[in-house]
């Protein structure tokens, strides 16, 4: 059976993807690979396998949906020619990379094997970078534009990473000027619903290199047009919890597990 393996490089190039990761990497027939991630042509040159990056097929300013068509077939062609293809892209395949869900239901259609490898994720980075645990305060992890369509319920006391953030109501790639045509007034509207004007937000990307230093620009979400400014394709949007009133505390709880 024809195969497609999508693995996950991590967020620092080669140096993260994982031994299972390098397995499948060596025993493909060509590897395919879509953004940047260091060291990884430098070591299929070295290895002598073939490859190519598609990230040229990811057109600035085109359609998202044209740029996922074009990808698609370009891997159907070299799994027609090659039978056993490896993509690789950045972070963690299952978190945030359409490509990956339209691969899996392609499979089905096609009769292909898909096998997913994880990676470390620009989440787990940030958490990293930020130095919190997830499940001390609780984390909302959402796409922005799901979170505005749906009008999800949003609790200020939990962490939120609001994913997408720099094409808000845009189905157009705008790489190299994501703000131009983001429609922040929607977030900010959404936002305003469940937070006080002056609740602080920042805009953050995990470190890509072993500096270990994120991107993190602060702002509030009154001022969010001007934060998104210096937005890029690699930010999410961050809003620390809020500490719970009081009154939303279970003392009987507390009580009982003897913290109190």
């Amino acid at each position: 059976m024809k195969k497609i393996s999508v693995i996950g490089s991590g967020m620092t190039g080669i140096s993260q993807i994982t031994k299972d990761g390098f397995e499948v990497i060596n025993n493909s027939k060509i590897v395919l690979w879509i953004g940047s991630i260091l060291g990884l042509s430098d070591y299929l040159l070295e290895k002598n396998i073939s490859c190519e990056n598609l990230s040229h097929l990811y057109k600035d300013g085109g359609f998202d949906v044209d740029n996922y068509v074009r990808i698609i077939d370009c891997l159907m062609t070299n799994l027609h020619s090659y039978s056993n293809i490896c993509l690789v892209v950045p972070g963690h395949p299952r978190v945030g990379v359409t490509i990956v869900q339209l691969l899996q239901q392609r499979s089905k259609e096609d009769g292909f094997e898909f096998r997913c490898y994880p990676g470390i994720s620009s989440f787990d980075a940030m958490i990293n970078d930020l130095g919190i645990d997830p499940l001390e305060e609780g984390v909302g992890i959402v796409d922005a534009n799901r979170l505005i369509i749906y009008d999800y319920a949003m609790e200020p006391c939990v962490n939120y990473f609001i994913y997408h953030v720099c094409s808000v109501g845009n189905a157009n790639t705008d790489y190299s000027s994501p703000h131009k045509n983001n429609k922040i007034s929607y977030l900010k509207n959404k936002l305003l619903k469940h937070y006080a004007p002056e609740n602080k937000i920042f805009l953050l990307s995990a470190s890509v290199d072993n500096s270990g230093e994120p991107d993190k620009i602060e702002g509030s979400i009154n001022n969010l047009d001007e934060l998104f400014l210096n937005i890029t394709y690699r930010h999410t949007l961050y809003i620390p919890a809020l500490l719970p009133s009081k009154d939303r505390v279970n003392f009987e709880f507390l009580n009982e597990i003897g913290a109190i």
